[in-house]
């Protein structure tokens, strides 16, 4: 949407700029490149349109060495348009003001100057390239020796005045005479509607070249008719001019307030947007840092969780040969069971038999003891009988139970060599073989 061309608007254009302004498909004179994406960016962004819209991007005669310059005094040219060719290369359209200093480009121009154009912004640079997502594009200034060397616009004028009515006049004018160049037949005609235009106008080159195809010789021939009408044309654009300077000068003044108003919007959006622009920063390296973290958990967690996976097979492994294991213990536990109950089955029957056994031992001890006593008496009344038979005393004599025939004769005979009684000991010696006889190998008497 752009500013809409009526009879009230204010036109204060001395002429056009049209041309090459920036090719992106090379680096400039500056030792920059300005790549394909800045300025398709530049053009796709809504600060553009706005500005656009707005008349916001006014250039200077030369660069300023601020980019965001409000310095608008010193200013020249408005940007009107831009768009980029299929050959990668920029053009654009401007406006040039008649303000002091758009009135000193004029006289340049007259005098066969040709200015060139540069783009004015500002934005980081990586390497030798101007970053696309920072860069703030804020338009273009008129310079000589122009960083991009095919940069060099063509100016035409519009009017000698910058008043509506004026250029009114001149657009019909050229209207005019693009009309009827092809019936114009005098040189002098010719030369009257050149003095009309500048000489670098393309309305002037027109005339120059038809001029040329006309015999110098012929006499003039001017329509009156043609003549007087543009006359009451610039008549009836006078009389116009008189309303409009007053309106002018009321729409200046609205014009003031409107720009004032918008530069304080403009100034406390931009400090706003700056401040929203850096906590989104800072929240954005915020949010950086913790995703990285969460990755690196992440990668952790993932490592962490295959060596239990393996860990986990490694214990699998374990737990089924351990069941085997288990399994097998089992079996064996059942069988040492079945064996401890046949093992204390047989030891209550051993039991058993040992309580048996201890009885038979108990009865067959006290039949010992009693043998044992008997004994004794039937040795202690055999040494009483071969005592006697010796005659001798048996007060000395220890007889047990456990004393051997050969003891008890050894111990009598001793008592009777003692007493001096050999002779008697034949007497006894066929009683003796006859007792011998009822002694077994032992020395026990056999009852």
């Amino acid at each position: 949407m752009g500013n809409k061309i009526t009879a009230d608007t204010k036109f204060s254009i001395l002429g056009t700029f049209e041309g090459e302004c920036l090719d992106t498909q090379i680096t400039n004179l500056n030792g920059l490149d300005i790549t394909l994406e800045v300025m398709e960016n530049v053009i796709a962004s809504e600060e553009y349109k706005q500005g656009i819209e707005n008349g916001w991007f006014i250039g200077f005669l030369g660069h300023p060495e601020d980019p965001g310059c409000q310095e608008f005094m010193n200013a020249c040219i408005v940007l009107k348009d831009m768009w980029i060719e299929d050959s990668g290369k920029v053009y654009a359209k401007f406006d040039l003001i008649d303000t002091p200093v758009g009135q000193i480009v004029k006289k340049f121009i007259d005098a066969g100057v040709t200015f060139g154009v540069s783009i004015r912004g500002a934005g980081d640079i990586v390497g030798n390239a101007v970053d696309p997502d920072t860069f703030m594009f804020r338009g273009y200034d008129l310079v000589a020796f122009p960083a991009y060397p095919e940069s060099i616009p063509t100016f035409t004028a519009i009017a000698a005045s910058t008043d509506l009515a004026e250029r009114k006049k001149y657009q019909a004018v050229c209207a005019a005479v693009k009309a009827n160049l092809d019936s114009i037949t005098s040189s002098a005609t010719i030369d009257v509607l050149q003095s009309q235009f500048a000489p670098q106008s393309e309305e002037y080159k027109a005339l120059e070249k038809r001029k040329a195809t006309i015999n110098s010789a012929d006499t003039i021939n001017i329509d009156a008719q043609k003549v007087q009408a543009m006359t009451d044309l610039y008549l009836q654009a006078a009389e116009e001019v008189k309303v409009l300077k007053s309106e002018n000068q009321k729409l200046k003044m609205e014009k003031n307030a409107i720009t004032a108003a918008c530069k304080r919007k403009v100034s406390a959006l931009q400090r706003i947007s700056d401040e929203q622009l850096g906590d989104t920063l800072d929240s954005l390296d915020t949010v950086t840092a913790s995703r990285d973290s969460l990755r690196r958990s992440m990668r952790k967690l993932n490592e962490d969780l295959k060596a239990e996976k393996k860990s986990n097979l490694i214990y699998k492994q374990k737990i089924t040969a351990s069941t085997q294991e288990i399994k097998q213990k089992d079996s064996t536990i059942a069988d040492l069971k079945s064996k401890l109950r046949e093992t204390v089955t047989a030891s209550k029957d051993v039991k058993s038999s040992v309580s048996n056994l201890d009885n038979e031992n108990k009865k067959l001890y006290s039949e010992l003891i009693a043998c044992q006593n008997l004994l004794t008496t039937y040795q202690q009344a055999y040494a009483d009988i071969y005592a006697n038979v010796l005659g001798v005393h048996l007060d000395n004599i220890n007889v047990t139970s456990s004393t051997t025939v050969e003891d008890l004769e050894s111990a009598i005979d001793s008592a009777v060599n003692t007493a001096n009684v050999p002779a008697r000991a034949d007497m006894l010696e066929g009683y003796v073989e006859e007792v011998e006889e009822t002694v077994d190998d032992d020395g026990v008497i056999l009852l």
